[in-house]
């Protein structure tokens, strides 16, 4: 079984695919991760030092490498990652694509918080942020809608969203 969990920075997706790989007694792989530890430096720097046209390179081979690599997995991926390079329908492919979707405001309360440590959003103010999140969530939708599932995952715990996504499975 393989499972891909994709949506907006600040949905969700690593910690409930953490938790659901533990449900499902599953490998967990974090693309975001992985680049880190292939490149041995941090999204910050890779997305600062080459600019995001070349990480998203980097990024669709380490994403093709996974999907055709691995058996067996709950795979979450960056929330630009399906909007490029026809990712999400490798992903769709690959395995079965979980969208994670949530609100712009509960995102903003989010990743206000986080702001420091997302390379594309760390230099913007509180209101920068929200019109920013409205923009690019409107552009990516499109992307994240061609997946084959979709979760709300607004007012929702970990846990239920984790069992949410077993029901569709079994």
């Amino acid at each position: 079984m393989k499972i891909s969990l994709i949506g907006y920075m600040g949905c969700g997706k690593t910690t409930v695919g953490e938790r659901l790989s533990k449900k499902l007694n599953l490998n967990f792989y974090d693309l975001d991760a992985l680049l880190v530890e292939s490149k041995k430096d941090s999204i910050w720097n890779l997305f600062k030092t080459e600019g995001e046209p070349s990480f998203r390179k980097r990024e669709h081979s380490m994403l093709k490498k996974i999907l055709k690599e691995k058996n067996k997995y709950v795979f979450s991926v960056g929330g630009g990652t399906p909007c490029f390079y026809n990712n999400i329908y490798l992903l769709n492919k690959y395995s079965n694509t979980f969208y994670l979707k949530t609100d712009s405001y509960t995102l903003f309360k989010r990743l206000f918080l986080e702001r420091n440590t997302r390379p594309l959003i760390s230099h913007l103010s509180k209101n920068e942020l929200f019109r920013f999140i409205i923009k690019h969530l409107s552009e990516r939708t499109y992307f994240y809608e061609k997946s084959l599932e979709r979760i709300n995952v607004c007012g929702k715990s970990k846990d239920d969203i984790v069992q949410e996504i077993v029901k569709y499975i079994y």
